[in-house]
């Protein structure tokens, strides 16, 4: 479907392959998601987070090895099935390899081991980007309603908001959306979480589009729920395509700011 970046092969100067398929962060927003959302990772599969020296595994599901890299890709530390809910750093890495826990010693990888990245087209070097500042006491640019029963994407979701000067009015089950419409006539957008489950959410964003049709409704989904689109249906993978997601947050808020009698076209 074209909607997600490729994937590196990481390898040691030997030629020894460390990880076949590694996804690279290199966005705020991606550097941000991570591993969030996923149930597992295996062998074989990895996340670089470039630039980067340090990570933490809060909302992590699984244990992860790290491999620590620094600007003249080499291996400066590793860490080995760092549990959930932990902080690494390490002073000197310019990137931090996600890896399944106990790869590094399968993979025979070891502190002093020069990497090579298999594309290096494919890997931007900036490392400009940084996220918008905005002044603490400054007016919200508008008001998200996030309806989700998904602790740890809410979690995400706020902070990602926060960062764009992007209000959260409230955060509430699907099933409760029409009774939160009726008490919060301020609300810009509405961010729509159909988890597992396609059907149940369109139903709902039919049903909020008949209560508040000037409101544009963005539905977002586990990967599998995003690549089975209905026609005509823009479902995001809420774990995948962040930086989408949120530029279309960002542009319903604006478009809606502009025009409040008219919802965002192609929203669900």
């Amino acid at each position: 479907m074209g909607r997600r970046r490729g994937t590196l092969t990481l390898r040691r100067e030997d030629g020894r392959i460390v990880c076949e398929n590694v996804k690279l962060a290199d966005t705020y927003v991606t550097r941000t998601v991570g591993l969030l959302g996923r149930r597992t990772l295996p062998p074989g599969q990895g996340v670089v987070l470039r630039p980067s020296f340090s990570i933490h595994t809060f909302f992590m599901r699984f244990p992860l090895d790290l491999i620590y890299v620094d600007g003249d890709l080499v291996v400066i530390k590793i860490v080995e099935r760092l549990p959930a809910f932990r902080t690494s750093s390490c002073r000197g890495a310019r990137e931090v390899v996600e890896l399944a826990a106990g790869e590094c010693a399968r993979r025979g990888v070891s502190v002093g081991d020069r990497v090579a990245w298999a594309s290096q087209t494919a890997m931007p070097a900036t490392g400009t980007e940084s996220p918008p500042l905005i002044a603490p006491d400054s007016e919200p640019r508008g008001r998200v309603l996030v309806a989700s029963r998904d602790a740890r994407f809410v979690k995400l979701v706020r902070f990602l908001l926060d960062g764009k000067g992007i209000e959260t009015a409230a955060v509430v089950p699907v099933d409760r959306l029409p009774d939160t419409l009726d008490k919060d006539e301020e609300i810009d957008a509405i961010l729509l979480d159909a988890q597992d489950a396609v059907g149940p959410a369109l139903t709902a964003a039919n049903t909020t589009r008949a209560l508040r049709p000037e409101v544009p409704i963005i539905v977002v989904g586990e990967s599998h729920v995003a690549d089975r689109s209905p026609a005509g249906v823009r479902i995001y993978d809420k774990w995948n395509e962040a930086d989408e997601l949120l530029a279309a947050v960002e542009e319903a808020v604006h478009e809606h700011d502009l025009d409040p009698e008219a919802p965002l076209d192609g929203s669900a």
